[in-house]
């Protein structure tokens, strides 16, 4: 697919001898779709993401929007994917969360500077995250902490979000909201979860990694509806899907 957001080809990873994480992924996403990526723990999820923006690089072909995943690419590809962490301190670590908001708009230099602190503000009011601009995020809940690492995402105005565990350490006000900003994204999307309710919430298609490999990928319904796969890979069906039936 030529006008494929990601396309990737045989991708091997291993994060040393004898520690394959990934082995022969091959995966496209088209522009605009929500994939939700499922699977056990270990199974290659968080890896797979890493390699969506340079993080990590294995052999294979892995291109994104366009961009095929070389060195002289990466600057463009970090700018356009945002990948947004299971822990948000990993993001967050300016001393408030309007600085760390503020920090890819200046250090990226591509806007003059009146139009980067009307994007951080923009951005700021969007997710509700004015009043505590000032605050560490250390002092956030986790729900604060996840719009706040969001929004220094978002702040960039990536064309595709890849989202690791998002809905992890949230209580369930804070997970339904967090799922409604997400549902309204126009981005495309990859999300990798073991939360198989906000899979079946956001996701049109599914994809099932186990031991490194893709072993089932297909439309939502018919992916989670397949009790005996999901056993297979140690999954559970959604419970809100049950309670259609």
């Amino acid at each position: 697919m030529n006008d494929a957001a990601i396309d990737i080809r045989r991708l091997d990873f291993a994060y040393g001898p004898g520690k394959p994480a990934l082995s022969a992924i091959d995966m496209t996403v088209a522009n605009g779709e929500c994939v939700g990526l499922v699977g056990p723990n270990g199974a290659g999820k968080s890896t797979l993401l890493l390699h969506l923006n340079g993080v990590l690089r294995g052999r294979g072909q892995v291109r994104v929007l366009g961009m095929e995943m070389k060195r002289d690419h990466l600057k463009e590809v970090r700018r356009r994917v945002g990948l947004v962490f299971q822990d948000p301190r990993q993001q967050l670590f300016l001393p408030s969360i309007a600085e760390d908001i503020a920090f890819g708009p200046f250090s990226a230099g591509i806007w003059p500077e009146a139009e980067a602190r009307q994007r951080v503000a923009a951005i700021m009011a969007r997710l509700h995250l004015e009043e505590i601009g000032s605050a560490s995020p250390l002092r956030l809940s986790p729900g604060e902490q996840k719009r706040a690492a969001l929004a220094a995402v978002l702040v960039m105005e990536p064309e595709l979000l890849a989202f690791d565990e998002p809905s992890a350490g949230l209580d369930p006000a804070g997970r339904r909201d967090f799922i409604e900003l997400v549902r309204a994204l126009p981005q495309t999307k990859v999300i990798a979860t073991h939360d198989m309710d906000l899979a079946y919430e956001l996701c049109g298609r599914i994809v099932i990694m186990d031991h490194g490999r893709v072993v089932a990928d297909g439309p939502r319904d018919a992916i989670l509806a397949d009790q005996e796969l999901l056993r297979a890979h140690r999954l559970e069906r959604p419970l809100s899907m049950l309670l259609k039936e």
